[in-house]
């Protein structure tokens, strides 16, 4: 399972990559390379609900998938992912 997450992930963040900042990017990277893998998801669609970036329709139900898979950081919203801004 853990090979499966973080492959979402990685192909996720590489997606929308280019509509996030360039620090944001590097640091959810160093969280993967680290195996930080629940703290760069919780970071990464934060990023993205912050950004407002528009997420395609058939990534939202990966991106809450990211999010429900793994043990979040208790400072993270439960209904995160609801304010993900679909294009």
């Amino acid at each position: 399972m853990q090979n499966d997450y973080r492959t979402a992930l990685v192909e996720q963040v590489r997606k929308y990559a280019p509509s996030l900042a360039a620090g944001v990017v590097d640091s959810l990277r160093e969280k993967v390379l680290v195996g930080e893998l629940s703290l760069a998801a919780a970071d990464f669609v934060g990023a993205l609900v912050r950004a407002r970036v528009p997420v395609a329709p058939q990534d939202v139900p990966t991106l809450r998938w990211l999010l429900e898979s793994v043990n979040l950081p208790p400072e993270t919203p439960a209904d995160l992912a609801d304010g993900l801004t679909v294009a």
